[in-house]
């Protein structure tokens, strides 16, 4: 019995971690890349950020091959682009939703000053 007693405490001691990044990107193409790109736009709400903004990527972009991280109180994301393949301009909306707050995000080479919403 007091065996069993270590492992199931060292499970719920290791479970109590607060840390996550929760994403979730919406895409749809909006042309060739000779437009100049929108602004980005912010919108917080209690369930995190929603960042609006265009990006010209690789043509056949299909919504997976990006990367969300975070380093140190920022959130780097970033998108692949190939050279040598065609591209498109891309309307991107992407919904983060971290804990612990963050305060700058680089999203495709762009970096923001972010103020969190409170939770």
């Amino acid at each position: 019995m007091k065996f069993s007693l270590i492992p199931i405490c060292c499970c719920l001691l290791f479970s109590c971690s607060d840390s996550f990044i929760n994403h979730e990107l919406k895409f749809e193409k909006a042309g060739d890349c000779t437009g100049v790109p929108k602004p980005v736009k912010v919108i917080s709400n209690i369930n995190g950020e929603r960042y609006e903004f265009t990006s010209c990527m690789d043509d056949g972009f299909d919504g997976k091959n990006y990367k969300v991280e975070r380093k140190g109180d920022s959130i780097l994301v970033s998108f692949p682009m190939t050279t040598g393949k065609p591209h498109a301009q891309y309307k991107l909306v992407l919904d983060i939703d971290a804990k612990p707050t963050y305060h700058h995000i680089i999203l495709d080479g762009q970096e923001l000053t972010i103020v969190p919403s409170e939770r």
